[in-house]
Formats: structure tokens, sequence, C-alpha cells
């Protein structure tokens, strides 16, 4: 599955490779305004604290004691992680064993909380999604049909006391057992969920603002709109497993969503370089976090004995 996600990556950043004009978007670069790169970095920082805060609270939701500034910590240990490992995954699941190490019996509602904490997230990335669409010139069954997808997933939300409860005496058996012990319907749970999620659109809010910066500082010339729309759709495509860490996926669909609403497509490959440039530096303090660990063999050991 790697050599897949590798091969796939490789294909597409090998097409936008061979189609684009790269001495531009050299030139483009070379040119850029690096303080609003610093900028762009400083509001990815800031909400990956504020993702920190979201998940610290959907896990005491569940009933874990958590410390803000561990899970502050451990989420751009995660962050770090997921940048340099395979997966996204890879990085949720180091942090959730963090997060269940020396606790009896509580490594289903760590696990819980990474997962709905990711969830949490993407109903943000679709609540600002369903925002832009109104602003930019899409087909109306698209706006209609994404609409109509995300009333129902507030409705299934809305309602989990109806069927969570069917859900535990039925369907959770065997090795999903650990699920049926989730305090999804509590009232605690229930106002952290809801707590969490304008901190959700809070993050999602300030990715957009720093690709805005980012593409301010090579010429991209798009609206706000188009870069809420962009962004968010494109973290949702380059989250599924498909490829390396999303590369590949998140630089084509940059390239290719600028260029459908009019903007040069150099500029939008600039842009989609800066932002790696901008996802190493925020994810620094991670990587200092994994050292005082002991790097990633500590890691391993410390899993193997959970």
């Amino acid at each position: 599955m790697l050599w897949i996600k590798l091969l796939l990556s490789a294909l597409l950043l090998g097409y936008l490779v061979w189609s684009l004009d790269l001495n531009a978007i050299f030139e483009l670069l070379k040119a850029a305004d690096w303080p609003l790169v610093l900028a762009a970095c400083l509001c990815l920082i800031i909400g990956q604290v504020f993702s920190a805060i979201r998940w610290a609270w959907l896990a005491r939701g569940l009933g874990l004691t958590v410390v803000i500034s561990r899970k502050i910590q451990l989420y751009f240990l995660g962050m770090f992680l997921s940048l340099f490992l395979p997966s996204i995954i890879g990085g949720d699941v180091a942090r959730g064993w963090l997060l269940a190490k020396g606790r009896e019996n509580a490594g289903w509602a760590a696990a819980a909380s990474v997962i709905l904490e990711r969830l949490n997230g993407v109903v943000g990335l679709a609540i600002v999604i369903s925002f832009c669409m109104f602003f930019l010139d899409i087909p109306s069954l698209w706006v209609w049909l994404w609409n109509a997808g995300l009333l129902l997933g507030f409705i299934v939300i809305a309602t989990t006391n109806l069927w969570w409860p069917k859900l535990q005496n039925s369907a959770w058996k065997g090795k999903l057992s650990g699920w049926k012990a989730l305090p999804l319907t509590s009232g605690e749970f229930s106002s952290a969920w809801w707590k969490s999620l304008p901190v959700s659109l809070i993050f999602q809010v300030l990715v957009v603002q720093a690709h805005v910066f980012l593409g301010i500082a090579v010429g991209l010339d798009l609206s706000w709109f188009v870069y809420g729309f962009m962004v968010c759709l494109i973290a949702l495509a380059s989250a599924l497993p498909l490829s390396f860490n999303g590369f590949g996926i998140r630089e084509a669909g940059y390239v290719g969503i600028a260029v459908w609403f009019g903007a040069s497509s150099e500029a939008a490959g600039a842009m989609a370089a800066l932002w790696v440039v901008v996802l190493i530096i925020a994810a620094i303090p991670g990587g200092i976090v994994l050292w005082r660990l002991g790097g990633t063999k500590a890691l391993n050991r410390e899993k193997s004995q959970i």
C-alpha cells in the first residue's frame, strides 16, 4: 500500500513538473513576500493550538482527565509524524496511544477522542465549503447536493441519543465491543462536541487565511471564498489514504481549482510549494517533542509495551 501511495504521489507531482513552467514558479518564489509566509506559519501554528484544545475538550467529554498543555505537545507531535510518516493516520495513532499510556482501560476512549476530533474538524471543513459555495459560480446542483449532505450529517449528529443506544445493543461485538462503553449520549460529551465545533471553524478559517497570505505573496489572484472552497475541499481529498501524506493530490488540486477559477497555474504551483514549507516550519515543535521523548525508537518501544 505504501508503494501504491508513493506511486500516485510521484505520478501527480511528475505531471505537474511536466505541465507547469518551473522557471516561472522559481521566479515567483524568489520574489515572494516572505513576511506574508511567516504570517501564514503563525496562522497554522495558532490553528494547531486551537485543535489541541478541541481534542482536550472531547477527551474530557469521554471521561479522560487531560492537561491541555500536554495535549498541545501531543498534537504537534502528531502533526510532525503525519507529515513525515506514510499516512496522516500515523500521527493520529501515535497521539492516541500516548494519551492512553498509563491509563487503565483508556484505549477505547483515547482512540475515540482522536477519531471524533478529526470528525469534528471534517464538519468544520464541510461548513466552510458550504458557506463559500454560495459566493462562487458553481453549478447549483452541486451546491444543493452538498448542502443536503451537510444537513443530513447534522441530523445524524443531533439524533445520536436516538440511534447510538440501539447500535450499542446490537452492532458492536467482538473486537469492537469497547465502543459500547463510550458515553456519546452523555450531556458532558454533547456539550464538548458542540463547543468544539466553533473551534473547528476557527481552525479552518486560520488555515484558509494562511493560504491567502501565501497566495498574495506569489501573486495568486483569487477571492477569499475561492481560497476557502479550494483549501477545504482539497484538505478532505488529501486526507484520504490514497497518496503519501496528500502529496500530489494537494498540489494538483490547488493548481486545478485555481485554473478553473481563472488564476495562473504557475502562481498556484508556487503557493502549493510554499504551503509545504509552512507545514514543515509549523511541525518543528512536534519534532522537538519527539526528540525529548527519545525519537521514533523510543516511541516504538513504548508502543510495544501498551
